[in-house]
């Protein structure tokens, strides 16, 4: 399939299901999304609409106004998956991702191109894995303390000794 595909939508309507879908996860109107942004509900349609070309500052001022990923928003216009963002809405998957590209970017700078491919989709594959992985079989820092209060609580006096 390629990008001019009739059945695959373009990036304004990915962009459109992506606002509205976080915006309705926020339980929030047109009207009151548009005045958090501080701009016109008019003009605030349209950018909804995917009418108007990719614009960063709205797309910052949305996140900032539903308390979203600025970054999610546009991974998921990227990845063609509106939802992804709603998805990362809570935890900020996008801004953390980024955040961590950009301190690999400074920490290799150039040295990065001296990367094969191959190494590199390994390590992306394993990253989503752990995740995952970590996901299904729960936090093993959190039982971990869990078990560790659950240890000093027994040894500890009870009262009236």
């Amino acid at each position: 399939m390629s990008r001019d595909d009739p059945e695959l939508p373009d990036d304004g309507a990915l962009l459109s299901a992506t606002l509205k879908s976080l915006r309705r996860y926020r339980k929030m109107t047109k009207a009151e999304t548009a005045a958090a942004m501080r701009i016109a509900i008019r003009t605030y349609a349209r950018f909804e609409a995917g009418e108007t070309r990719l614009n960063l500052d709205y797309i910052h001022r949305f996140a900032a106004a539903t308390q979203s990923d600025a970054q999610a928003i546009l991974m998921a216009v990227a990845i063609g998956s509106p939802e992804h963002a709603r998805r990362c809405a809570e935890n900020q998957m996008g801004s953390i991702y980024t955040i961590g590209l950009e301190q690999f970017d400074h920490l290799l700078g150039d040295d990065i191109r001296n990367l094969d491919s191959r190494t590199i989709i390994a390590a992306i594959v394993r990253m989503f894995e752990q995740l995952a992985k970590a996901l299904r079989e729960g936090d093993p820092t959190r039982d971990w303390i869990e078990k560790g209060s659950a240890n000093l609580r027994a040894k500890r006096p009870k009262p009236g000794r």
